[in-house]
């Protein structure tokens, strides 16, 4: 009998609570525009906009789709018999996906793996020097894309030539402050398949990378027995000293750019590229920082573990805590509080499922989605 690795679990619990961090605002205060549709003019709204860009925004779902790599190696290992089930398992998590972005979260990352875990399947087998230049290849690529896109629209701004209006707002906004769960349920829907070219061409890319780069520190087994002391101050030192700095910089360039009167949409696309872009740099400090500190202290990671194998039940469960706290059929607090009280009810969110999670620990192997995904795909298990 195998030992479950207990630093992937913590890593995933952690990635969780920056997840529920970034999503809470489009629960909250704007269906379209997250954090960027609080009024940054308030410090109680400026504030968390500026600390939950530059430490959670495109750092925490880079985590989330690294594990998700890291965990498909343990499925698919090296022998092609376990096919079957990975491909059951991504139709089920594509299943899940449509179901929690018409009723819960537009903003769904499940559908999005369900597909990106297909994809996988054409590269997981082949060469490590292959996956490698993969990686390099979408990484640069899509920076250079964003990166090219941001420039061309300031030097439009320069130009004077008028950009057309973007949307701020959509049907969900108002859906969520007096429709019923239904009426939401449409917009929602509305919403998601408006936005999800475009989602995918910003996460995606960058997404896929991270689940690439989990399968190779996997075969290593980088974040278990392989993982060694010097490598994850390496990785802290790299993170911290380069990855947040720039990160810091880029959220208040970005929230400068918010306030100002002469507000520059180049500009803001600008520094959410350097924002993305530069996101693995912060993201790999996290994981040398957070294996650092578990070697010391592994009684106090119990919650960030047991929320990290109650993974899926816990991101579904946080847009259920967030859509009954602000939508109209729950206490319908849309619109109404300020994002430092949103952040606060995030951080509830998690705290509570987290224990949640770490109860059922105590009476059962899994949570109920888990469950309900093992016993999916079971059927398509690889027979010995």
């Amino acid at each position: 009998m195998t030992t479950r690795d207990g630093f992937p679990d913590a890593l995933r619990g952690f990635a969780l609570i920056g997840i529920v961090l970034v999503n809470a605002p489009f629960f909250s205060v704007n269906t379209v525009l997250g954090l960027g549709g609080a009024d940054v003019s308030n410090g109680w709204n400026s504030v968390p906009v500026f600390f939950i860009t530059s430490l959670a925004l495109g750092k925490f779902y880079l985590l989330f789709s690294f594990l998700f790599g890291y965990s498909a190696a343990y499925i698919l290992k090296s022998d092609k018999a376990n096919v079957r089930r990975f491909l059951a398992r991504a139709v089920v998590l594509i299943f899940f996906g449509v179901l929690h972005a018409v009723f819960l979260w537009h903003g769904d990352i499940l559908f999005m793996y369900g597909i990106l875990a297909i994809l996988l399947l054409a590269l997981y087998y082949r060469r490590e020097k292959a996956i490698r230049l993969t990686v390099k290849v979408v990484y640069i690529v899509n920076a250079a894309l964003l990166s090219l896109l941001s420039l061309l629209l300031f030097a439009g701004e320069m130009l004077g030539e008028d950009l057309g209006e973007t949307a701020t707002s959509s049907s969900l906004d108002s859906s969520l402050a007096v429709g019923s769960f239904l009426d939401n349920a449409g917009a929602r829907s509305d919403l998601w398949l408006t936005g999800l070219p475009g989602s995918f061409a910003l996460q995606a890319p960058f997404a896929f990378a991270a689940i690439l780069v989990g399968v190779l520190a996997a075969k290593k087994r980088l974040l278990a027995d392989g993982a060694n002391a010097l490598t994850m101050k390496r990785l802290a030192v790299w993170g911290f000293a380069i990855g947040l700095p720039l990160q810091l910089i880029a959220a208040w360039f970005s929230l400068v750019n918010q306030q100002s009167v002469n507000y520059s949409v180049g500009a803001e696309l600008g520094w959410f590229t350097v924002t993305f872009a530069s996101a693995p740099v912060l993201s790999a400090g996290y994981v040398g920082v957070l294996w650092l500190l578990m070697q010391r202290h592994k009684r106090g990671f119990g919650l960030l573990a047991a929320a990290g194998r109650h993974s899926l039940s816990v991101y579904i469960g946080q847009s259920v805590i967030l859509a009954f706290v602000f939508s109209a059929w729950g206490l319908g607090l849309f619109g109404m509080l300020n994002l430092t009280l949103v952040t606060l009810i995030a951080l509830g969110a998690w705290l509570v499922l987290a224990g949640l999670a770490r109860l059922n620990s105590r009476y059962f192997s899994s949570g109920p989605l888990e469950w309900v995904l093992k016993k999916a795909t079971e059927p398509f298990r690889a027979r010995a």
